[in-house]
């Protein structure tokens, strides 16, 4: 007799379903891989179950080489340069950027297929790469968050990468995560206005929900000319938050 009334055959079939589901989701070569075949995320190719993107493609995705903009992190023509022309002729409010990459090559169609194919695995994949990119650095956090949307702009893309990423990274890095801004009007894409137009595109778009100090990692998607980070750094620090770190 077993407990519940169930038979010893009821129960032997519920403990080898349960194991399959359990190697299954621990990532073995299961049902789900005879199925869903893995390949990289880029080129296609096959790979091992659990591998989003290939050793050889991983290997030709440009990465970020000095010299660099000890603000930004944007490539210098120049070893004796430390700024770039963009922010050596203006204040910035975030201390610093950290990125995994330039967006070209194959750094744009990975960043395509997580944000607007939504493929939560690229995602994932990015958040390795961004905690050990982080890692190298040394730098020194004390939490981290996200770039926010307006409920109708999240609505629209059905998600906020930046914040699946902030998490995905916390965890990796294993750090707290937290929302510390929220974005109170819709705004035009930046990618749409000129980088006059994205300067004062982004003001007083973002509000502190909560007061704090120490060292904020400010996750987001993409860095380009920097506004929207500036306006979220200018926010959190005036929320007495004493450092803000991009990583993008």
């Amino acid at each position: 007799m077993t407990m519940s009334g169930a038979t010893r055959t009821s129960f032997s079939v519920w403990r080898w379903f349960s194991r399959s589901v359990r190697w299954v989701r621990e990532g073995g070569a299961g049902v789900a891989a005879l199925l869903y075949p893995a390949e990289c995320a880029r080129c296609s190719a096959p790979t091992r179950w659990g591998i989003v993107v290939c050793g050889a493609c991983v290997d030709r995705l440009p990465r970020v080489e000095d010299p660099v903009c000890r603000q930004c992190g944007e490539a210098l023509a120049a070893p004796s340069l430390d700024l770039c022309l963009r922010c050596g002729t203006r204040v910035r409010s975030f201390d610093r950027a950290v990125s995994l990459g330039p967006y070209d090559d194959g750094w744009r169609e990975l960043l395509h297929a997580f944000k607007f194919a939504r493929e939560k695995a690229v995602g994932r994949w990015f958040a390795k790469e961004l905690g050990a990119r982080l890692a190298a650095e040394g730098e020194r956090i004390d939490v981290v968050t996200h770039v926010p949307m307006t409920r109708s702009e999240e609505r629209a893309r059905g998600f906020n990468p930046s914040r699946f990423l902030a998490r995905a990274t916390a965890r990796r890095l294993g750090l707290p995560e937290r929302r510390l801004l929220v974005k109170v009007r819709v705004t035009p894409p930046q990618r749409a206005l000129s980088a006059r137009e994205r300067e004062t595109n982004l003001r007083d778009a973002f509000r502190a929900v909560r007061s704090g100090r120490g060292a904020v990692l400010l996750v987001d998607d993409l860095l380009t000319t920097g506004a929207t980070a500036d306006e979220c750094a200018r926010t959190l620090k005036r929320a007495g938050f004493d450092t803000v770190i991009i990583l993008t």
